[in-house]
């Protein structure tokens, strides 16, 4: 996973933006088509967030089990 905070002339085309309180995370459309679900989890503490992010595996006949 990656994470980059500075989004200044940064081409954000490739990701949808899913919005939770006042937190916005872009995220790949490959991984929104592949995910059955994306959980989200945002904490505070003092003066900054942290965040938690989960996918869950979309099964398709692709898949190799």
């Amino acid at each position: 996973m990656s994470v980059d905070t500075y989004l200044k002339r940064k081409n954000l085309a490739p990701y949808q933006a899913l919005d939770y309180q006042d937190v916005k995370i872009y995220v790949a459309h490959s991984l929104i088509k592949w995910a059955r679900a994306v959980h989200l989890d945002v904490k505070q503490f003092l003066l900054w967030k942290s965040f938690d992010i989960e996918a869950e595996h979309r099964h398709t006949v692709r898949c190799a089990h």
